[in-house]
């Protein structure tokens, strides 16, 4: 669709060429065989904190799928107040576009983390199921789009370097006449 006003055509596609979410979450639980597994807030610490750390964004924890990389700097790693976020910009691959228009749809909407435990703690839930709390993490492997993620609230959403359009529209007509304007 194509749209022209004050001289600027605006297109409505799909133009997203990174990935973002949580690829971990801490306070919640994720239900493994036999047990319950949740993450601490310091989980990540160490992790984070090695610079020879070169963590690989994936699609479902498959190599062959790869989609960035901490060393190359096509993946980036943060620690926020939910959980382990990640940016990763999709590669111009058939399957980055796959994955770009899976998750643009909403049919991929879940993360993953794939780990070297380290130090855990083992507890019972109220209800009396065993619980490991993983309070640091040895090695990060990878972080991948999942179609199955075992932590409900690790996500993925595509993003793009553009800002998103305000609610009315005006503010981003003012700003891409004026770029126009300036290229004349």
């Amino acid at each position: 669709m194509s749209l022209s006003r004050f001289n600027v055509e605006l297109r409505a596609e799909m133009s997203g060429n990174r990935l973002t979410g949580h690829a971990a979450v801490f306070n919640q639980y994720a239900t493994l065989p036999g047990h319950l597994e949740t993450l601490s807030r310091t989980a990540f610490d160490a992790v984070m904190a090695d610079n020879t750390t070169d963590v690989r964004a994936l699609f479902n924890h498959d190599p062959s799928m790869l989609l960035g990389r901490q060393s190359s700097g096509t993946l980036r790693l943060g620690i926020d107040s939910q959980g382990l976020e990640f940016d990763v910009d999709i590669p111009n691959t058939s399957y980055g576009a796959d994955i770009r228009e899976l998750v643009g749809r909403g049919d991929l909407t879940g993360a993953s983390f794939g780990f070297v435990p380290g130090e855990d703690d083992w507890s019972r839930t109220r209800d009396g199921r065993q619980l490991r709390t993983h309070t640091s993490v040895s090695r990060l492997v990878d972080v991948s789009v999942v179609s199955f993620p075992a932590y409900e609230g690790a996500s993925v959403m595509l993003r793009s370097d553009i800002p998103a359009m305000p609610i009315d529209g005006r503010s981003q007509l003012i700003r891409a006449r004026a770029r126009a304007l300036k290229g004349n």
